[in-house]
Order: structure tokens, then sequence, then C-alpha cells
């Protein structure tokens, strides 16, 4: 499981270079910089399921109990973002709004990502599943904190403030646990092949919905600067995800559906 923590880390590194975040520095008042947070509505009201989900699927008393944990951590949040929504729009979002063409591309990665959990897989792969959206959750909410901070609105938010951020850093240590655990356990090759692809997979989803967010951004004000394309060849090379042999053979791809 070694491996596959690694490359966990060394994805979120590349994910923290998405031209995304980049677009959080631009000299913008605070509701256009943040005009994507609306859209990500339909995420933040999934995600408790996606965690739900995950946990009912893992058959190990002792695992099972630290996504149950890991989940009770996350109950709440969703409140804070639509007060979050509130005072940055002025209004409430409709049910209708997060059905809209807009919120497509946070959509299609929240199914994207529950097409995974669906997925028959080890309950080792599941919790790595877990530390790989908690690794993305805290390269977003560490950018959109120091975003709300030099805009002088850390007392008007909570979900995209440091608030968030400090909660989170007080739930870290049920995060160090899953890590231990997995530390400890040796994964069959086959495994690692599995766990390694749905870390990308996973990772692939976010780029692809943070991408969607930009691009809606970009359509509703100047044009800003050409999306970077994030390319595996980045990564040491031994972290670089492997197809299984029977899907080189067969041609078939180990990436996710595209969002």
């Amino acid at each position: 499981m070694k491996v596959i923590l690694e490359y966990i880390a060394a994805r979120q590194h590349l994910f923290a270079e998405h031209p995304f975040f980049e677009d959080l520095k631009i000299d913008r008042p605070i509701d256009q910089i943040m005009a994507f947070a609306p859209k990500l509505a339909f995420w933040v009201m999934t995600f408790q399921d996606v965690l739900r989900l995950n946990a009912h699927f893992i058959s190990d008393p002792a695992l099972k109990q630290l996504t149950i944990q890991h989940r009770s951590e996350e109950v709440g949040h969703d409140r804070w973002f639509f007060e979050d929504i509130a005072e940055l729009t002025g209004k409430q979002l409709t049910v209708s709004a997060l059905f809209g063409r807009a919120h497509t591309a946070t959509r299609d990665a929240t199914y994207a990502l529950i097409s995974e959990v669906y997925r028959p897989m080890d309950d080792r792969l599941r919790i790595a599943l877990v530390l790989t959206m908690e690794a993305t959750s805290h390269v977003f909410f560490s950018r959109t904190a120091a975003l709300v901070a030099a805009k002088g609105n850390s007392e008007r938010l909570r979900y995209f403030s440091d608030f968030h951020v400090q909660v989170e850093a007080q739930h870290e240590v049920f995060e160090e646990e899953m890590e231990r655990r997995l530390r400890a356990m040796e994964l069959p090759e086959e495994l690692r092949v599995q766990g390694l692809a749905l870390v990308e997979r996973t990772y692939a989803v976010f780029d692809a919905m943070m991408h969607g967010l930009r691009q809606e951004v970009a359509s509703a004000l100047e044009p800003l600067p050409p999306t970077v394309a994030l390319q595996n060849a980045a990564l040491p090379r031994a972290l670089q995800p492997q197809k299984p042999q029977s899907e080189v053979l067969t041609g078939q791809s180990v990436e996710c559906l595209a969002v």
C-alpha cells in the first residue's frame, strides 16, 4: 500500500498546479473570483452519500468503523456551503439551478465518483479512495481560504475560509490512522495496479471538475489563460499507474469515463 499512498501524494502535487487555482490569484472582486462556488453545490450535497455508500460496502469491521467516523466528521459542512453562497450571491440556490447547464461538469464528476463506489473492490482500496478525495479537498480549501483571507472575508464566510481548514485539521487523526493501517498492509501486484488506477481515475475526475468550473467562470467574465494540460509524465515513472496485463492485451483503458 505504500506505493499507492505515495502516488496519492504525487498526484496531489500535480492537482495543486491545476490552472483553476492560479485563477484564484487574479485581482478581481471576490464575488467574481468565487463565481464558481454555486456550481459546486451538486457535489457538496452528494458527498455525504458517496462516503455513506463507500462505508456500506466495506466488510472489514475496523476499516468500516474508520470510514463511518470519517463520515460523521463531515456532517453539517453543507450548511456552511449554502450560508456562504447566500453571502456571496445574495440569494439561495434552487434545485432547478443544480440541474442546469452551468452545473453539468460538477454533476458529471459526481456521477463518476459514485460509479467508483459501486465498483467491486477490496476494502483497502476503498480507504485509498477516501484518502484521495481528502487529498484533493486539502488543496482546494487551502487555496480558497487564502483567497478569502486576502480579500478580508474570513469572518463573513465559513465553508471557503480558514474556519473550514481548521475544522478539518482537528479531524486529521482519523486520516493518519487510515494511512498508518494502509502502510502496514502488503498488496498483491494485481491489487496494487488496481489501486493506482483508482487513484488516477479519481484525480482525473477532480481535474475535469475544476476545468469545468473554470470554463463556466471564463464564459461569464473576460477570457482567462488557456488550461495547461496535466500530464502523468510529470510523475516519477515508478509512480505512474500501469494497466493490468489483461487490459493491455485487449486495448481497454483503465482511465475514468470522460466528464
